[in-house]
């Protein structure tokens, strides 16, 4: 009988530390609490979706509770890291809060079982997911139980949005905040994958797809799966294009650079371009702003000006094009048309960078009137 097919985000989830992209600084701050016995009670995992938190709380739970734990390089075969791994282990309570927000659900599965022991590892870990969902009197109820828990429990909190958060609860954790993963190392891992699953692809191809993800692993691999499923075993930079409406790297470069030197007639040749070929105009606007961003850091690294995008100009200037262009964002996802909205904003956006501030317009008249002789020195002439 056939082993059923795991999807590639479940398939390659991180197993051990070593396994988390692009948190060092959570990894390394973990390691080193277990390394010098320095485990807080209470943990929250703070990050955009698909970043690691839910992987790094239950790799946490392992090290915590491998055979001869607690153990930071531990075994991923070890019994208990398995059963943790598929869910079996009793001394590891995952709390879904966004489907769980009544205080008699906090209360049935985490206040009155924290008082039991253990069942097999050292700890009794309760990993709550998406917690800032839980109610008002759902977190009053688990303050008590946070501020004084059993020596044998660890809670380890995990949120998108820790604003909605009450500040009593945040601040009897040691937050982490789990950062928009590098597109560089999504690449690299997605092109470990493809090795492993006997896929040809393109780096242009894993770009893109990286890019698509906006940061988030778990978004990364799972439209690679689709990509995939779409192309065979060969994926190519034009399937990814196609299929998600994106634009080529080198028509976004194209595009910054006509913005940068004003050049009407190219911006609308490129976006009909775009628009015919059933791209993804508001994603086109965002991809672009990311051009506009890096010049205006190459501007200010330079000295206050750049001519990263084929023309030079100045940190001003770049800033109020890349100002224009987030301006523009609203019109174009939500306007009702889009090109038109994407059209006008492009182009008020080149408007915008060629303006004068109006304090420099002073600044400069007044450098000029202190230039002048004085009505007397003319005289006598």
């Amino acid at each position: 009988m056939s082993r059923s097919y795991q999807v590639i985000a479940r398939k390659w989830r991180p197993q051990t530390f070593d396994d988390v992209v692009g948190q060092d600084h959570v990894v390394r701050t973990l390691k080193n609490a277990i390394a010098r016995q320095r485990i807080a009670h209470a943990y929250l995992l703070v990050g955009p979706r698909g970043t690691g938190k839910t992987s790094t709380a239950r790799i946490f739970a392992k090290a915590l509770n491998v055979t001869n734990g607690p153990k930071a390089d531990f075994d991923p075969q070890d019994p208990v890291a398995q059963s943790i791994a598929e869910g079996r282990c009793l001394d590891v309570i995952e709390f879904d809060a966004a489907s769980n927000t009544q205080v008699e659900k906090i209360r049935e599965f985490v206040i009155d079982t924290v008082a039991y022991a253990p069942a097999e590892g050292k700890y009794k870990v309760y990993i709550i997911d998406e917690v800032h969902m839980l109610s008002g009197s759902s977190f009053n109820a688990l303050l008590k139980t946070l501020e004084e828990p059993p020596a044998h429990v660890k809670f380890i909190f995990a949120t998108t949005d820790p604003q909605k958060m009450p500040a009593t609860v945040i601040s009897r954790c040691q937050r982490f905040d789990l950062k928009p993963i590098p597109t560089e190392l999504i690449v690299q891992r997605l092109k470990k994958i493809a090795v492993a699953e006997k896929i040809k692809v393109s780096d242009a191809a894993l770009a893109s797809i990286a890019r698509m993800a906006d940061g988030g692993m778990r978004d990364a691999q799972s439209i690679f799966d689709q990509m995939i499923s779409f192309c065979g075993n060969e994926v190519s930079e034009a399937d990814v294009l196609d299929v998600y409406g994106l634009v080529a790297a080198d028509k976004i470069a194209a595009l910054a650079r006509a913005l940068a030197a004003g050049d009407h007639r190219k911006i609308v040749e490129l976006v009909n371009e775009a628009d015919e070929n059933g791209r993804d105009l508001y994603r086109l606007l965002v991809d672009v702003q990311v051009n506009v961003r890096e010049a205006l850091l190459a501007a200010i690294a330079q000295g206050g000006s750049s001519d990263a995008l084929g023309t030079p100009m100045t940190t001003e200037q770049l800033t109020r094009l890349l100002d224009g262009l987030r301006e523009g964002e609203n019109g174009v996802k939500h306007g009702l048309s889009e090109k038109i909205n994407f059209e006008v904003a492009l182009l008020k956006a080149v408007e915008a960078s060629r303006a004068r501030a109006i304090d420099s317009l002073i600044k400069e008249i007044a450098t000029l009137a202190d230039s002048l002789p004085e009505d007397g020195s003319k005289k006598n002439d």
